[in-house]
């Protein structure tokens, strides 16, 4: 009886602690600007102009909402943030018989992204937080750099960089700050010098690719049983390719799902096809006792391996102290250990076309646009983030990210992947010219 009842005063005290600060107003406020600064995530799928149009009048109503919250406000909307930019990490726990945990890594993200908004509400002037909070959102936890607000402005007119993204806070201060008929100038010039003014042109390829996609469940993925019949079906489509006469062919992460380094029979006979047509696919390396996460060239009879430069943090590495990361492991992964990542960045050439080689996340990453290159192959393993009853926004984010890099850095990017649609991604044009 005394249990029960202590465990009935620690629920009350926690929720008057939250009804001190927590309002209805407040939640429904914060998760109106959580959900417009995230618009573009949701927006994107319609493929619709008017949408594309109206998505970065959208992040700037979030940004405004945020910057005139409460300090429980600017909390309750990194929250909400947290979940609807990244509910769907959690998913992967479910290819580790871990679905227990989505909740608990759901609400674990929430929280981190929770505390940086709130962090960003310090100041005691709305100028001051909406300067701390551009700032703060240029903080990755753990190197995760997918909350990234300058590639909210990938649809529509404005430039998606750190200019256009300023003059999107600047324009959120004039509609706090100034009134009437001030505060319609103010935006305006914010708003015309937020735009994306100019586009560069693009190397694209000078030869024909075969750019692959599939749609492998990641349950089966790994099943030993199915492992002959995947590397079957990937050699007809090879097949396929070189009836076609392609140059190339691009397919997806892990699309043989077997230590590659260790299939001699395997690789005598993509050797073979590869002096017909060039071949670059997803699978595992293992060397010295380690694991890697890697893409096989194979071109006019030679194999070449380029693995993983940038891991994911806790999907391939646990970015921890080791003492922590091992306990990690030994409780949830069986013992696994983390990947092993490349030394330098990985280049080839087909045909005189110098090639960035990215390994799905990489491909969202700077350090990988460093250098000269002409075009980017990025392989891409989606399955990670399916659920059986839940769709995914996954795809439709990395999407955004990559149209966002592209842009930046002015690369056309060949995304071949398993579990979305793959595509050609381009930068993004300017409406103006």
């Amino acid at each position: 009886m005394k249990q029960k009842n202590l465990r009935f005063a620690w629920v009350s005290l926690v929720l008057n602690f939250l009804s001190r600060y927590f309002s209805t107003k407040i939640i429904i406020k914060a998760f109106v600007g959580a959900f417009l600064l995230a618009n573009f995530i949701f927006l994107a799928p319609f493929n619709n102009s008017l949408f594309d149009l109206m998505s970065p009048f959208l992040t700037l109503a979030g940004i405004y909402t945020v910057i005139t919250s409460t300090r429980a406000g600017f909390f309750a909307a990194g929250f909400f943030s947290g979940i609807l930019w990244f509910y769907w990490i959690s998913f992967s726990f479910i290819y580790y018989d871990l679905g227990w945990l989505i909740p608990i890594v759901i609400l674990s993200i929430a929280t981190i992204y929770g505390f940086i908004f709130w962090a960003a509400s310090f100041p005691s002037f709305i100028a001051l937080r909406v300067v701390v909070l551009f700032i703060f959102s240029y903080i990755h936890p753990f190197g995760f750099n997918w909350f990234n607000l300058e590639a909210t402005l990938v649809l529509g007119a404005f430039d998606p960089s750190a200019r256009g993204l300023a003059f999107m806070f600047l324009a959120a201060i004039s509609l706090a700050y100034f009134s009437k008929i001030y505060k319609f100038i103010a935006v305006f010039i914010c708003l015309v010098c937020a735009l994306q003014f100019d586009s560069k042109d693009v190397k694209i390829l000078p030869f024909e690719l075969q750019l692959t996609n599939s749609d492998i469940l990641q349950k089966q993925r790994w099943d030993k049983e199915l492992k002959n019949s995947f590397i079957n079906e990937n050699l007809a489509v090879i097949d396929d390719a070189i009836n076609n006469g392609k140059r190339a062919i691009l397919m997806p992460e892990s699309a043989f799902p077997t230590f590659i380094t260790h299939e001699s029979n395997l690789q005598t006979e993509l050797k073979e096809k590869s002096k017909q047509i060039a071949i670059i696919a997803g699978g595992l390396a293992y060397e010295n006792k380690q694991i890697y996460n890697s893409a096989f060239f194979f071109d006019k009879g030679e194999m070449k391996r380029f693995d993983k430069l940038i891991l994911v943090p806790f999907g391939e590495e646990i970015p921890l102290p080791n003492f922590i990361k091992e306990i990690i492991n030994k409780m949830f992964f069986d013992g696994a250990q983390d990947f092993q990542t490349a030394k330098t960045l990985s280049d080839y050439e087909i045909d005189g076309v110098k090639i960035r080689n990215a390994i799905c996340y990489e491909a969202t990453r700077d350090e990988l646009y460093e250098g000269e290159f002409d075009v980017m192959f990025a392989i891409t393993n989606n399955g990670w983030f399916k659920a059986r009853y839940f769709p995914s926004t996954e795809p439709i984010l990395q999407r955004n990210l990559l149209k966002y890099y592209a842009t930046k850095y002015n690369k056309t990017i060949y995304h071949s992947v398993n579990g979305s649609p793959s595509e050609i991604i381009t930068p993004k044009k300017s409406l103006f010219n």
